[in-house]
């Protein structure tokens, strides 16, 4: 539990007893549980984290010393040095597990050591009686062997790992063994999910979905890599929207950006790819092979937007109405793929998708004004300077003309966050 969610409760404990709703011993064992706000979120914090890094290195350094020392070793010295290493691995996570099983920072340092055991005797094995040629099913089989530990161990850090070893192996397959990704991708899902019933607000948690999220787009990537040809940005246009509705969903109060991993992530790709398609070259290069596109990728890319209208239309009632303006971006693209089916200079869909970004930048600004976000008005800004500079380059205008649009901007830039500054100071002072 994050330390604004620790100080909320014990802000509500008195209340609780007072009464009558929890006994005044749930709340002493409640405070005991998870102690002060400044130890929970600093002492435990820093145990964890120095706990996990120690264990990378003292795993990563044994086999440093094993690979300047394994010429000059026998075969039947390499095999038990190999095993013991990872007997040894699984002896400790045991006693882990025996011992101090409530301790988040000895299991997550165990785990970590035994994962990376596992890779290291299947590597030494492997290449001490030449069982291991093809880097992919060594990866492959390290994950498989390595997955129990998400779920005996309860590790975060082995659950990242296993996502980033999965991911890793998808770049490298063909075919419909590609398809195997999935299966892959939802041994893990479960562990996740538990986490995010269990303590969704954690930082834990956080971390662990914002590599879920980053690595859901890489495989998807690798799964459908026959379909993104010319309608790759489109697709992704459609994902990122999707994400970024679950993020409206997920978001239930105010929240930092980097602790709302679907909102932001799919936010930010969102406004990526929209600022990618308002260069004109990019509409003239797919013009030749948009009508020779295959049925499947126009499938897979209509079924996604779908997606997007549906989610859009369940979530009209949503408190949070700003949502629509990044939800309905792969809506707007969709049409200007249209308009470039027909139009292939790319004049047509270049102008809607210039201008859609524009609206975007000054609707971000006026909801930053409104909510008296410097943030938020900042970001609409920036958008903007963006969007002119990628005019810059496909106009020829004299270096006066772009030093005096640079020069306008910027003070716009300051004149906004002075007065935001002071309507703030001036409301906080009020209240």
């Amino acid at each position: 539990m994050n330390k604004k969610a620790i100080a909320w409760l014990y802000q509500q404990l008195p209340e609780l007893v007072a009464k009558g709703i929890i006994p005044p011993e749930s709340a002493d064992k409640l405070k005991e549980h998870y102690g002060s706000v400044a130890e929970n979120t600093g002492n435990r914090t820093f145990v964890l984290v120095f706990g996990i890094i120690g264990a990378l290195l003292v795993g990563l350094g044994i086999i440093l010393i094993l690979a300047h020392n394994w010429a000059q070793l026998t075969k039947l010295h390499r095999l038990m040095i190999s095993v013991g290493l990872l007997v040894t691995a699984q002896i400790i996570a045991g006693s882990v597990l025996w011992f101090k099983q409530n301790s988040r920072a000895w299991r997550e340092a165990a785990a970590t050591l035994l994962m990376l055991m596992v890779g290291a005797a299947l590597a030494l094995v492997g290449q001490t009686y030449h069982l291991v040629e093809d880097m992919d099913a060594f990866i492959l089989n390290w994950m498989l062997l390595s997955l129990p530990l998400l779920y005996l161990m309860n590790s975060v850090v082995a659950a990242i790992l296993y996502f980033i070893g999965v991911t890793a192996w998808s770049g490298g397959q063909y075919g419909l063994s590609k398809q195997f990704i999935w299966v892959l991708f939802g041994l893990a899902l479960p562990y996740y999910r538990v986490m995010l019933t269990s303590c969704r607000q954690a930082n834990a948690t956080v971390i662990l979905s914002w590599v879920v999220t980053i690595c859901f787009y890489f495989i998807f990537g690798a799964a459908f890599s026959n379909y993104l040809d010319r309608l790759g940005l489109l697709i992704y246009s459609a994902l990122f929207a999707i994400t970024y509705l679950v993020g409206v969903v997920w978001s239930k109060q105010e929240e930092h950006s980097w602790r709302l991993p679907f909102k932001t992530a799919g936010m930010t790709g969102s406004i990526g790819i929209i600022f990618i398609l308002t260069f004109n070259d990019v509409w003239r290069h797919m013009a030749a092979g948009l009508r020779s596109e295959s049925l499947p990728a126009y499938g897979l890319a209509a079924v996604l937007l779908f997606m997007v209208i549906g989610g859009t239309f369940l979530l009209r009632n949503c408190s949070e109405q700003d949502f629509r303006r990044f939800s309905l971006i792969p809506c707007v693209i969709g049409v200007a793929y249209l308009i470039q089916f027909y139009d292939d200079s790319g004049t047509g869909a270049t102008i809607l998708l210039n201008g859609y970004m524009l609206w975007l930048s000054i609707s971000i600004m006026t909801s930053g004004v409104r909510s008296q976000s410097i943030g938020v008005v900042n970001l609409g800004m920036l958008l903007i300077v963006a969007l002119i500079v990628a005019r810059f380059f496909d106009i020829d205008v004299s270096f006066v003309v772009r030093g005096i649009v640079f020069v306008l901007v910027g003070l716009g830039f300051l004149a906004a966050n002075i007065v935001l500054l002071r309507r703030k100071a001036g409301w906080q002072h009020e209240k």
